[in-house]
């Protein structure tokens, strides 16, 4: 129902914008639905907008035979349209293949000026390790942008928005569990202007997982306060959208009073439900009492965020290091 609101919100929100086209990039549906009605329903309500889907790796097996419309239109197989004066190449899913190695295929095909929309990951570290999709699926290079030259490219299948040089992905349009976090948009294509612009998805929730570093001092409660103050400021989500809010709030680290930390993240929080109404979590917030300790690992964390952390991928984070100094500082020292 969720995934069918923000969907209802989109087609709204282009109607109303007077555009023409709505292209989704896969992912529309999971591999077990059988009852497409509801979206049929949806699509035969905007009759001005014209709907192309190409099938993504949760719903592969979906043609106009199975989803009937008017307006609807199915891509199983990648193929160049025209939409106005500008080619698109809608590339679907295809288990083992590489983006570049389809569009290779179809390179005769296109004009000079053309625009990319596939389903897969983009080989730029734009990819966030995901527990439910583990492993890659069909990547787009930048190798295969320099060489094949779209205008630009966008991309379903990567959940988190993200825009990298010519590249784009818009996201899910609607957070479907507490992974997928902040809130959700999709992305407009002027063919006039050949710009790219962006409109927030009105989705019936909005997820944030918010993780803080707690290192003991004096000023620590505030310090904290003010950090989830910051956080909450971030959201940009206005007062009208905190009851669709659902936080996961962690704290880690070493503190002398766990119960005061669980007060202030509490009355910091308070104005948007918690995930799972679970309120924050402090199992991996230890207590460490020792003033001499505490001093040197206030120095040891001021001293680590004067260097230069320029990971990536599978490199530890700024936490992790922070945390892991934190260790060898209290040893044994902190207890649960």
């Amino acid at each position: 129902m969720e995934r069918l609101s923000a969907l209802r919100n989109v087609l709204q929100q282009a109607a109303r914008e007077d555009i023409e086209h709505v292209i989704v990039a896969g992912d529309l549906f999971d591999k077990d639905l059988e009852d497409y009605s509801g979206f049929e329903g949806l699509c035969k309500d905007h009759p001005e907008l014209t709907l192309h889907i190409i099938p993504g790796n949760h719903d592969p097996q979906i043609n106009e035979r199975i989803v009937v419309g008017a307006n609807i239109h199915v891509y199983p197989v990648p193929t160049p349209l025209e939409l106005g004066d500008t080619t698109f190449l809608f590339i679907p899913y295809r288990q083992g293949m590489r983006m570049g190695e389809t569009i290779a295929d179809l390179a005769m095909q296109l004009p000079r000026d053309w625009i990319l929309v596939g389903h897969g990951d983009y080989y730029e570290g734009v990819k966030e390790p995901n527990a439910l999709e583990p492993g890659t699926y069909m990547p787009l290079c930048r190798g295969d942008m320099e060489h094949f030259r779209p205008q630009a490219a966008f991309l379903g299948h990567i959940h988190k928005p993200f825009e990298q040089g010519r590249v784009y992905g818009p996201g899910s349009p609607c957070g479907l569990d507490i992974t997928e976090t902040g809130r959700r948009r999709f992305i407009i294509y002027d063919t006039s202007s050949k710009s790219v612009s962006s409109r927030y998805v009105e989705t019936d929730v909005i997820y944030f997982d918010e993780a803080f570093l707690v290192v003991p001092s004096e000023d620590e409660l505030k310090t904290l306060a003010d950090q989830a103050s910051a956080r909450i400021q971030s959201w940009e989500a206005e007062e009208s959208m905190h009851s669709k809010i659902r936080v996961r709030v962690e704290a880690r680290g070493f503190t002398s009073d766990r119960s005061a930390v669980d007060d202030t993240l509490r009355n910091a929080f308070r104005r948007v439900r918690f995930y799972r109404d679970e309120g924050p979590r402090i199992s991996e917030l230890r207590v460490a009492s020792d003033p001499q300790r505490n001093a040197i690992a206030k120095r040891a964390i001021e001293r680590i965020d004067q260097l230069e952390w320029g990971f990536g991928g599978d490199e530890p984070t700024v936490d992790d290091i922070r945390i892991a100094a934190l260790s060898v500082i209290f040893g044994d020292k902190g207890k649960p």
